[in-house]
């Protein structure tokens, strides 16, 4: 078969997206590597990565105090809150690219020659640019293995793909330079995005994970793993800990927008039903207060 990629001779020439220049990905190996998003055409290998320009240990999931290789002790360093993240967001320019749409555009393409087994020709194909790119945000922190420093990864997971569960032995895969510790190679120049194809094989399963991408316009929940085990152990379940503002139920998330916009959400968590009771019961209290003074003076 054929792919008939549209403009495809913009997409090859567009090797990055932003007016200004920023600083390349911050590697694994200095054990405090970038969040980047990553982006991949499943049918053509086409690849996009923009530096959203978070390091890992400044977006630790809330509850982690202490890390490897974070050198400070204060935990809660994601915004529980939630953020409405747009281009326009101030401090956070990098989680939107004007390069994104031309990118993204150039990925819808058409199947052609087809022929069923007896070699009769087939209609043609078309495929659209929400079918063919799936995206995640990984961070990594390749650096490492004992006791006081091990190997760790920042990871989306969409929960389509079921469960994710992670071993200590897919946090070395994940973290390693030929994989996801490795973005940093793919992104030598002072840019906010580049583009490729060929895209490496680990790619399209999350570099061992599975493949819990998200379709542009959905949205996939942020996870925290680190060996449990500084070496050895492979098999052994990593420590896995999901962004949340409160509990499993209030699991935090990014989105992608079609037109290149990221947005983080942590869901706010109901007061309880007890602090409601208090609450009303202080007001009628207050009330009551106020109307008996009323009547004393008058």
């Amino acid at each position: 078969m054929k792919f008939n990629l549209k403009m495809i001779a913009v997409a090859v020439a567009m090797v990055s997206a932003a007016g200004a220049a920023n600083a390349a990905l911050t590697a694994a190996t200095t054990g405090n590597g970038s969040l980047a998003l990553v982006a991949v055409n499943t049918f053509t290998n086409a690849w996009y990565i923009r530096d959203t320009g978070i390091l890992l240990n400044s977006f630790l999931p809330s509850g982690v105090t202490t890390a490897s290789g974070d050198g400070s002790a204060s935990g809660n360093k994601t915004p529980t809150a939630g953020l409405n993240i747009t281009s326009a967001t101030a401090g956070y320019s990098n989680f939107a690219d004007s390069g994104w749409s031309t990118w993204y555009g150039s990925q819808a393409f058409t199947e052609t020659g087809l022929v069923d087994g007896d070699g009769n020709p087939l209609a043609d194909i078309p495929h659209t640019n929400q079918e063919t790119v799936r995206w995640m945000l990984s961070a990594s922190d390749g650096k490492g293995a004992s006791a006081t420093d091990v190997k760790r990864l920042i990871t989306s997971w969409n929960s389509s793909a079921g469960e994710l569960t992670v071993s200590n032995g897919q946090v070395n895969n994940y973290v390693a330079p030929g994989n996801a510790g490795g973005l940093a190679s793919l992104f030598s120049s002072s840019v906010l995005s580049r583009t490729g194809f060929d895209a490496p094989s680990g790619f399209l399963d999350m570099w061992g994970l599975g493949g819990g991408f998200a379709e542009v316009g959905g949205s996939a929940g942020l996870f925290y793993a680190v060996r449990s085990e500084p070496t050895d152990y492979a098999s052994q379940s990593a420590n896995l800990l999901a962004f949340t503002s409160g509990g499993p139920d209030y699991m935090a998330s990014f989105s992608l927008a079609s037109n290149g916009d990221l947005s983080y959400t942590a869901p706010a968590v109901p007061i309880p039903a007890a602090a409601w009771l208090l609450g009303s019961g202080l007001l009628a209290m207050g009330g009551a207060i106020r109307r008996r003074k009323a009547a004393a003076q008058g």
